[in-house]
């Protein structure tokens, strides 16, 4: 349910989604049908690929809020690869309502991330990092064993953040697939005299129908894959409760952390699996140096400060 929008989204077994509108207290109004969504984002990622007719099924859809999207991006579909779909308001055409809202479109793919490293290569005395996804593997990273998700179930979305769960290579464990806009990266995108840091996607996308994607910033992600006891069958986000701000003040943009860090509690997800309840915690910018400073004030190790610099 779209509460913003008063609109409601509903996905069928054969990967079409219908869009309605409530009409009334007990009736729905049938606004729109979003078929053969497999060629429109063959359409947007030729040559992907992750992209083939055998494994591309649709297991969720997520809404974006309107404070989190400043292009009029609505919602998006997971696929069980982990592709998503993004939609939003096609340029020409319109429901016919007194509000002239547009029909939705597919209008971005965001190919699954090609570098994520086995949670089993999480070893304890290496502390847990994200690689960056979009970007040329480090040597390090060359010999470590790489994962590629395929059953992903059970996705969640939340100011930005992605979560999905993924059969483990055992009965024991269930792998979590964790997505977040890397912000130490995305914000030196466009600043003068600012070396950027930011990789450029090794992936085919479109951003727009009507504006060529070169014209818009990469979107830089990190990605990471966690372990969790048991076998994992639902994943939801704890409830967060936002900063109230003063009147006529403009608020940032809901994915932009590096801006409410300092203001509001980081985003929790609790998962439910057969051996009990799993919390994992999104660690900020403030929370990562809180992390190395303390490592450094208890074993004396300068390292992670300079990782961190260098991140």
């Amino acid at each position: 349910m779209d509460t913003s929008r008063n609109l409601l989204y509903a996905l069928t077994s054969q990967n079409i989604i219908n869009v309605y509108k409530p009409n009334g207290e007990k009736t729905l109004h049938h606004l729109q049908t979003l078929s053969n969504l497999y060629k429109h984002a063959q359409d947007k990622a030729p040559g992907s690929p992750a992209l083939t007719a055998q494994n591309f099924k649709i297991i969720s859809i997520h809404v974006v809020e309107p404070s989190e999207s400043r292009s009029a991006v609505q919602f998006f579909a997971m696929t069980s690869n982990g592709i998503r779909l993004f939609f939003g308001p096609t340029v020409y055409g319109s429901y016919g309502t007194s509000s002239g809202a547009r029909p939705v479109g597919l209008i971005h793919v965001r190919l699954p991330p090609t570098n994520l490293v086995h949670p089993d290569e999480h070893t304890v005395s290496q502390r847990p990092t994200t690689t960056i996804y979009g970007a040329p593997t480090s040597n390090s990273q060359q010999t470590k064993r790489p994962y590629v998700v395929s059953k992903l179930s059970n996705a969640c979305y939340f100011n930005g953040l992605t979560l999905a769960t993924q059969a483990g290579d055992t009965d024991e464990a269930d792998y979590i697939m964790c997505l977040a806009p890397d912000l130490t990266h995305i914000g030196n995108l466009g600043q003068v005299n600012v070396p950027s840091q930011a990789p450029q996607p090794q992936y085919a996308s479109a951003y727009s129908n009507n504006a060529p994607a070169s014209n818009r910033p990469s979107l830089v992600e990190a990605g990471t894959l966690e372990s969790v006891s048991g076998n994992a069958c639902m994943v939801a986000s704890l409830p967060h409760q936002s900063l109230v701000l003063p009147a006529n003040t403009p608020a940032p943009s809901a994915i932009n952390e590096l801006a409410t860090e300092f203001s509001e509690p980081t985003a929790q997800f609790l998962v439910l699996t057969n051996s009990g309840l799993t919390f994992l915690v999104k660690r900020r910018a403030i929370d990562y140096l809180k992390a190395v400073l303390e490592e450094l004030q208890s074993g004396g190790n300068v390292q992670p400060i300079i990782d961190f610099r260098d991140r």
